[in-house]
């Protein structure tokens, strides 16, 4: 999802400093921000350059393999600029305003987070995930949606599980495109469960008519019609001729209730386990 641009310099510096508390690592030279992310990596080169006039660049290498052999993009940003610059991200990370305080939040997704994109048989999923339980804390501290902490397999993770939770976070990070992406599949992934359970319920129905119906079918086709009263012989013949047929079907078929439909099928299989 892409990133927004930011409106204002104390903004972007808040972005910035999210990214950095997210996914950097700072030496006695300078600070490395590694992110699986091109477009996220060119936005911390383009940060720094706007923002403090540091041409941060990619480490030797360019791309390399990160964690579960997925691409990292190490950008390397060094010197007395940057090393001046960390006292004033760590003061950007307090967030004078709430515009700021969304900027961080946005920063720190491109950094740390992720969502999962909804569709059919997907739930709702959006996380921050980082080695530091204080980051996490500060980052569900900002969210406007409230965000569960817990610990898991050695790192910290801030997660809501709704659909609410999910676009309240878009939302307040200002990424109005990827909200309205989201609500789309969403409503799509949610009308092809519902099909899908419809036809589920069905066909299941449908299986369970016919078993119901072979049984009747093979119970009562041993009773002498001559035998039985008028109302039960007419039945036992209806459902002879229509062994598909649904209990609802029945009654129209011989003109009486569902009632008297079940209650004379009752009879009839009685008689046949009596018999």
């Amino acid at each position: 999802m892409a990133a927004h641009t930011g409106d204002s310099p104390r903004e972007r510096r808040a972005e910035l400093a999210g990214l950095v508390d997210a996914a950097g690592n700072w030496d006695e030279e300078g600070v490395t921000v590694r992110t699986p992310s091109a477009a996220v990596a060119r936005r911390v080169m383009r940060l720094w350059r706007s923002e403090f006039g540091v041409a941060a660049h990619l480490e030797a290498g360019g791309k390399a393999r990160g964690s579960f052999g997925r691409s990292s993009y190490p950008v390397r940003a060094a010197g007395n600029r940057v090393l001046q610059a960390a006292e004033e991200l760590r003061v950007s990370r307090l967030g004078r305003s709430a515009a700021e305080r969304n900027a961080y939040l946005r920063g720190a997704f491109q950094g740390a987070g992720y969502v999962v994109r909804p569709g059919y048989a997907r739930g709702h999923h959006l996380e921050f995930v980082h080695r530091e339980e204080s980051f996490v804390r500060r980052v569900a501290g900002i969210s406007r949606a409230p965000l569960k902490v817990t610990r898991r397999r050695g790192r910290w993770v801030a997660y809501t599980k709704s659909a609410e939770g999910v676009t309240t976070v878009l939302s307040q990070m200002g990424l109005h495109g990827a909200v309205l992406d989201y609500e789309t599949r969403a409503v799509l992934g949610e009308a092809k469960a519902n099909a899908n359970r419809v036809t589920n319920f069905d066909a299941a129905n449908a299986t369970r008519v016919a078993l119901a119906a072979a049984r009747q079918q093979k119970a009562i086709s041993g009773l002498d019609p001559e035998r039985l009263p008028p109302a039960l012989r007419e039945m036992r013949e209806l459902r002879l001729a229509h062994p598909d047929a649904s209990l609802s079907e029945l009654a129209r078929l011989g003109g009486i209730s569902k009632s008297a439909a079940n209650h004379r099928l009752r009879r009839l299989l009685a008689m046949a386990d009596e018999g």
